[in-house]
């Protein structure tokens, strides 16, 4: 037993740091079992594709601003949601759509019957007002939602004459005015350049549309312009609609932002116009062009 005598403290400790391993893994083990080991939160992730597509000018800004700023602030409630907001140019849509459907579309005239197959129907109607809502409908179903509005005026330097000028993009039908309006038309071109033509020569006329509006009635602030602006009542196309391909609940939260009255009132600040039954406007010349729109015949966006 003489190696006893000569290693027993190296036993000791030994047989010391076992005891201390098969205590420190008891406890471990009962811990585990006594509280509930922290996981982080799994997130869901998900991607919406949106796509816009412009067919009027119409307000002081794009219209796409308005769809970021709702994407944004339902991101902002919800960890891992992500709206891809791109906007697609007219004359391309049709081809687009054959690689690809988006979850949500913003579309006006000129583009209801190159996304009418690939749309769902809405159940709720948003509590928009009856003319603007039934626009958007087909087969009696709704298959698109307006969510902005915008209008036609006719502008002049003081004088109504015959140098009548009239921008259209080819979607909308401002011609449909001509008859009601009784003018004879000189010029049309491009939106832009029939507003150019009204700046620069004072004998010209001008079909104008809502961004026409706030063109010159900046000008007429600034006293660059004197015009007269007399809002139409008769009619518009105008109009900007929300369809979808699918539904579930951050694309229906989408839609259900779009239009609701808090986000509608907010339209002033792009000066555009709400589809709701409530006025944001309450003097001025944006007040005369939503009492006209609210009097517009308006046609169906997918005939």
């Amino acid at each position: 037993m003489k190696w006893l005598k000569k290693y027993w403290f190296k036993l000791l400790n030994i047989i010391i740091i076992i005891v201390l391993a098969i205590y420190v893994s008891s406890v471990a083990i009962k811990r585990a079992k006594d509280y509930e080991i922290y996981k982080e939160p799994e997130i869901e992730t998900k991607i919406y594709t949106v796509w816009h597509i412009e067919t009027f000018e119409g307000g002081g800004v794009p219209r796409i601003n308005y769809l970021k700023k709702i994407a944004r602030s339902i991101e902002k409630e919800n960890d891992g949601i992500l709206f891809m907001i791109k906007e697609i140019d007219a004359d391309n849509l049709a081809d687009e759509l054959e690689s690809s459907i988006p979850d949500i579309i913003s579309f006006g005239f000129g583009m209801g019957s190159i996304v009418l197959p690939h749309l769902i129907d809405f159940e709720n109607s948003y509590d928009i007002r009856d003319e603007l809502l039934i626009s958007g409908g087909f087969n009696n179903k709704f298959y698109a939602l307006p969510y902005i509005a915008s209008g036609y005026a006719v502008i002049t330097h003081g004088v109504l004459n015959d140098n009548f000028h009239c921008g259209t993009t080819g979607y909308t039908k401002p011609e449909n005015l001509f008859s009601t309006l009784n003018i004879n038309i000189s010029v049309i071109e491009t939106q832009y350049e029939a507003y150019k033509s009204f700046v620069y020569d004072e004998n010209t006329c001008l079909l104008g549309t809502g961004r026409d509006v706030y063109r010159v009635n900046n000008l007429n602030k600034i006293g660059r312009a004197n015009a007269s602006i007399t809002p139409i009542d008769s009619y518009t196309d105008l109009i900007q609609y929300i369809g979808v391909s699918k539904s579930d609940k951050y694309i229906d939260n989408f839609v259900s932002e779009l239009i609701s009255n808090e986000n509608q009132m907010e339209l002033n600040k792009y000066s555009l116009y709400s589809v709701k039954y409530n006025k944001i406007y309450s003097d001025g010349i944006y007040s005369d062009m939503e009492n006209a729109i609210f009097n517009c015949t308006i046609p169906n966006v997918f005939g």
